[in-house]
């Protein structure tokens, strides 16, 4: 298995698509961010106060939560790691790892593992940048202390966490179905859908709604995005929706964040990963 993981990784440092890959991810934040400042910038000289709606700030960017489209990483990165690790299906690569002695456990758990490293590696990469360049458009979004520092690390464990639901999808269906293309439209399909879902829930037009949509790893992923304390992990999710002049709708999400995001991701993933397993079992190599 270490030899199997050595060889992966040593490929995956040669790959060209890999690096292109990267460099489009960090590309897109940068030009995100800039388009943000721009538009900020705009509203703010039509309308008083319209530019505080585009704005963003270092934490928010390094939570890869940009304004204008947001989770960079979480949609660029499968799409460059499906092509990589598909690859290995059309050039014979599998099979030939099946005929020097290697189970189908250990393939398939050596996709994951180098799969889950690489998409590390794209989110931090994107959320690096996000945060020195949001920080010097935007401002930090916070006195920098201890505290921050806190959400800083755990905020980008949870934020990983919360985007391997959509890009360990991605993989589980790529190698599956052996499919770049199916591979990387039905995740990002599926990821729209959830995103559009969450931003209706967003507006609060129905509580029950909402806190439904709360256990969502889209609606959590804008939780974290604005917060700057570790405490609001772990306190009460209020919701308040204007409903005219005078007239506000307020009421609490169920649980804290933190519990919500750690009930359903590891679920989900765990899910994600074990029926992957069974499936890639029953693959018949060519």
């Amino acid at each position: 298995m270490k030899n199997l993981l050595k060889s992966d990784f040593y490929r995956a440092r040669k790959d060209k698509v890999l690096f292109i890959g990267l460099m489009v991810t960090i590309g897109l934040v940068i030009f995100q961010l800039l388009i943000t400042k721009a538009l900020s910038s705009m509203a703010e000289g039509e309308v008083e106060g319209a530019g505080a709606l585009l704005t963003t700030s270092g934490l928010s960017a390094w939570s890869n939560g940009v304004s204008v489209m947001g989770n960079t990483a979480q949609m660029i990165a499968p799409i460059f790691i499906t092509i990589f690790f598909v690859k290995e299906f059309n050039d014979r690569t599998i099979r030939n790892k099946l005929i020097i002695g290697y189970s189908r456990s250990q393939i398939f758990y050596g996709i994951i593992i180098v799969h889950f490293v690489l998409s590390l590696i794209f989110l931090f990469a994107a959320s690096f940048v996000g945060l020195i360049f949001g920080s010097l458009l935007f401002g930090l979004g916070a006195t920098f202390n201890a505290d921050v520092f806190g959400m800083i690390v755990i905020g980008f464990i949870i934020q990983f966490l919360l985007s391997y639901v959509l890009m360990g999808f991605c993989i589980i269906i790529a190698i599956n179905k052996q499919s770049i293309a199916l591979g990387i439209v039905l995740p990002i399909a599926i990821g729209f859908i959830i995103s559009l879902i969450g931003s209706f829930a967003i507006l609060g037009l129905s509580e029950g709604f909402t806190k439904v949509v709360s256990f969502t790893n889209f609606y959590q992923s804008l939780e974290l995005q604005k917060m700057t304390s570790l405490s609001q992990l772990v306190s009460e999710s209020i919701v308040e929706v204007s409903k005219g002049p005078d007239n506000y709708i307020i009421y609490a999400l169920p649980l804290t964040p933190l519990a919500r995001m750690m009930i359903i991701t590891p679920i989900v993933i765990i899910l994600e990963l074990v029926v992957g397993y069974f499936r890639f079992k029953k693959i018949q190599f060519k």
